[in-house]
C-alpha cells in the first residue's frame, strides 16, 4: 500500500471514529504526528459538538395579503345573503373571484415568488375567494396551502341573527387539492359576528397562537404568508405592530410585509388583567371571544416592524378596492333587538357601505370585505 493510499484509509477511519467531515479528518490526518497541532484541533472539534454552529432559524417574516378583486353579494336586515354568482360551496356569503381577481392573484403569487426571501407556508382564510388567491401563490412557490385558519378569517359585525358559516376544509379540499385539510384552526369563527375589537383582540391572539405554531414544529420555516380580508389584514398588522391606530393598507391583492423584532421570543400567556389563558387547542367564538392579550403598545411576540404598506406596485391596475374601518364607533355598541346590521361596516375609496351592507353610493364592493 502506497503512503498516498495510507493517507487516504487513515483519513477514513479518523472520520469514522470521530464522525466529522471528510474535509476535517483530512485535516487531522495530515497533523497527526503534530501532537500539540492535533491536541488544538480535537479541542475545537469537541468544543464545536457542544456548541451548535447555527441555530435552528424561527419564523420572523410574514407576509400579509388581501383577497383578489371578487364577485359582489348583499345582505339584508334579517339576515339573508343574495350573491351575483353562485359560491361553488354553496354559501351566499362565500363568492368567487372575478376572472380579474384571478389575474391579480397570479400576479400577486409571481411577485412572492420572485422575492428574496420566499414564503415557506401558506395559511388562507377558510373562505373560497381566499383559497382561490391563496392557489396561485401555491403554484408559483411550489407549496400547498398548509391549512384554512379561521382566526384569519372574514370579519362579520356583530348582528342579531347567524351569519353563515365558512365552509369545511373537507369541502374546500375537493376544489382545493393542495390544500392540508388535516391541519387543526386556533379559532372557529362567531355566527353572531365581532366588534371591532374583538377582531383585533382576535387576530392578535391567533396570530400569537399560529407563529408559537410554527416555530415550535417547522423550525426551519423563516418566512409565511396569509391570504385574508381588508378588515383582518388591518387588525392583524395593528397587532403585529401594537399600534391600534396604525393605517393599513388594504387593497385587493395587496402584500404588507412585517419583520419580528427579536426572533427568540416566546408566548407569555397572560392577558390584559394579568390572568393566566388558554394558549391550546381550537378556541370556539361561539362559546366567547379570545383572551385579550397585552398586545397594545407592544405588538405580540415583542413587537413586529413593518416594511412594506399594502403595496400594490407589482399589480397591472395598482392598487384598487382599498378599505378601512368606518369609525371606531362603528361596531362597539350593543346591538338593539330588531334594528338589524348596526351603522357601516367601514369605507371604500370607491364608496361605503350601508347598513346589512348594502352600498350608499352604488360603488365599490357591495357586502363584506
Amino acid at each position: 500500500m502506497t503512503e498516498q493510499d495510507l493517507g487516504v484509509y487513515a483519513t477514513q477511519r479518523i472520520q469514522q471514529a470521530l464522525k466529522v467531515s471528510a474535509e476535517a479528518a483530512r485535516l487531522f490526518n495530515l497533523v497527526r504526528h503534530n501532537y500539540t497541532l492535533l491536541i488544538l484541533i480535537l479541542n475545537y472539534h469537541y468544543r464545536s459538538l457542544d456548541t451548535p454552529s447555527s441555530t435552528p432559524r424561527m419564523l420572523d417574516t410574514i407576509y400579509i395579503v388581501r383577497h383578489g378583486f371578487r364577485s359582489n353579494w348583499v345582505v339584508s336586515n334579517d339576515g339573508t345573503y343574495n350573491a351575483t354568482i353562485k359560491s361553488p360551496t354553496g354559501i351566499p356569503s362565500d363568492p368567487p373571484l372575478t376572472s380579474y381577481g384571478v389575474d391579480q392573484a397570479r400576479q400577486l403569487g409571481v411577485h412572492l415568488a420572485s422575492l428574496d426571501i420566499k414564503p415557506q407556508q401558506i395559511y388562507s382564510s377558510p373562505y373560497y375567494r381566499c383559497l382561490q388567491t391563496s392557489a396561485p401563490i401555491a403554484t408559483e412557490l411550489g407549496l400547498g396551502i398548509e391549512g384554512v385558519e379561521g382566526g384569519i378569517a372574514e370579519w362579520f359585525g356583530t348582528a342579531p341573527f347567524d351569519h353563515p358559516l365558512p365552509a369545511t376544509a373537507e369541502l374546500l379540499k375537493t376544489f382545493f387539492p393542495n390544500l392540508n385539510a388535516d391541519y387543526t384552526p386556533i379559532i372557529i369563527p362567531a355566527v353572531r359576528g365581532e366588534t371591532m375589537a374583538q377582531v383585533h383582540n382576535r387576530a392578535a391572539y391567533a396570530l400569537t397562537r399560529l407563529v408559537e405554531y410554527v416555530d415550535k414544529t417547522h423550525p426551519e420555516v423563516r418566512a409565511i404568508v396569509l391570504v385574508s380580508h381588508a378588515a383582518t389584514v388591518i387588525a392583524a398588522g395593528r397587532a403585529l405592530v401594537g399600534d391600534p391606530d396604525m393605517d393599513v393598507g388594504a387593497g385587493t391583492c395587496s402584500c404588507s410585509v412585517y419583520k419580528r423584532n427579536d426572533p427568540n421570543s416566546s408566548p407569555v400567556w397572560i392577558d390584559v388583567d394579568g390572568k393566566e389563558v388558554q394558549g391550546t387547542g381550537t378556541v370556539d367564538l361561539n362559546k366567547g371571544p379570545v383572551p385579550v392579550l397585552p398586545w397594545r403598545g407592544k405588538g405580540i411576540l415583542g413587537g413586529w416592524t413593518r416594511e412594506r404598506n399594502g403595496d400594490c406596485s407589482f399589480l397591472s391596475g395598482g392598487e384598487e378596492r382599498n378599505w378601512w374601518f368606518g369609525g371606531d364607533e362603528a361596531w362597539d355598541f350593543p346591538i338593539a333587538k330588531g334594528t338589524g346590521v348596526e351603522k357601516t361596516l367601514g369605507t371604500e375609496t370607491s364608496g361605503s357601505r350601508g347598513p346589512g351592507g348594502d352600498e350608499i353610493a352604488g360603488k365599490g364592493e357591495s357586502a363584506k370585505i
